[in-house]
């Protein structure tokens, strides 16, 4: 797995850990750097800080962001609203918007829908990886280079 890969993971992680302990996103990312960096977990190589700026960057611009990215979602979204979705989808979703149009610079939507779909498969239902899919699609293809939102 590759670094930015383990780095959008990390991230899912200490999102959804942030929704159900409510602690802060930044002790959560701490609390996963730590187990990263802990060689007797045996979790892998530890990230360097080039690697957790680069995690904690794009935490900021879906944070700062989230309204927009979420009206994009629900926009997306036929026959569902944003809460009648999984928390996982959800923060999925979320960061891969954030990603694409709030991160400087922004990653190709083709790399991140597929990270998006490996993500799905290793924390959500056999289905999601499919609407996760079909949810960014749709948003892509609505969201021509020069529509894209503005990046704090």
């Amino acid at each position: 797995m590759g670094i930015r890969s383990r780095g959008r993971k990390a991230l899912l992680q200490a999102r959804y850990a942030a929704e159900v302990n409510s602690e802060s996103l930044s002790a959560n990312l701490e609390d996963i750097r730590l187990l990263l960096a802990d060689p007797d977990l045996g979790l892998g190589v530890p990230m360097d800080t080039e690697d957790w700026n680069w995690v904690s960057d794009l935490a900021r611009a879906v944070h700062y962001n989230r309204t927009e990215i979420d009206a994009r979602i629900e926009d997306a979204l036929e026959n569902w609203t944003l809460d009648r979705l999984s928390l996982v989808t959800r923060l999925i979703l979320e960061q891969a918007l954030g990603e694409m149009y709030y991160f400087q610079p922004s990653t190709p939507a083709p790399v991140v829908i597929d990270e998006s779909i490996e993500l799905a498969k290793a924390f959500d239902t056999d289905e999601t990886p499919g609407f996760v899919n079909g949810v960014l699609d749709t948003i892509v293809k609505t969201c021509s280079v020069s529509a894209s939102p503005r990046r704090k």
